[in-house]
């Protein structure tokens, strides 16, 4: 037995004929997933995303979305992940990746990638051992 496909008339998405139910808030046949709320739910959550976006000034350019791109990077770079270990020669390591933290042997260079995800260590510049 072959189903026919309806548009829904409030999220215009097809579904099964069969599953089509009145509701009395719409007050007309709906499609399940509206009938339930989960159309609602959904538009609502765009909606906080479409507030959620900044608004770019007025002369906003490909150049500027660049440049703002670049001083996102540079700081993300200039975070500390590592921190020194009193009375050890061993530093915490957290991963930018998943944010595990561990043990890593700066001088071994043990371990090799994180032991959480794999992911790989980022070198150890600029760490004064004082």
């Amino acid at each position: 037995m072959v189903s026919v496909a309806a548009k829904c008339r409030i999220c215009n998405n097809t579904s099964p004929a069969e599953q089509f139910k009145l509701s009395h808030e719409y007050k007309q046949m709906v499609c399940h997933n509206c009938f339930t709320g989960k159309t609602k739910n959904l538009q609502e959550r765009e909606k906080v995303k479409r507030m959620e976006t900044p608004i770019k000034p007025p002369g906003w350019d490909a150049e500027d979305e660049y440049l703002a791109k670049v001083a996102k990077q540079k700081s993300m770079e200039n975070k500390s992940y590592f921190k020194k270990i009193p009375g050890s020669d061993h530093v915490k390591c957290t991963c930018q990746n998943c944010k595990f933290e561990f043990k890593y042997d700066p001088l071994k260079n043990i371990p090799r990638a994180c032991p959480y995800c794999n992911g790989e260590i980022p070198r150890l510049r600029m760490f004064t051992w004082s």
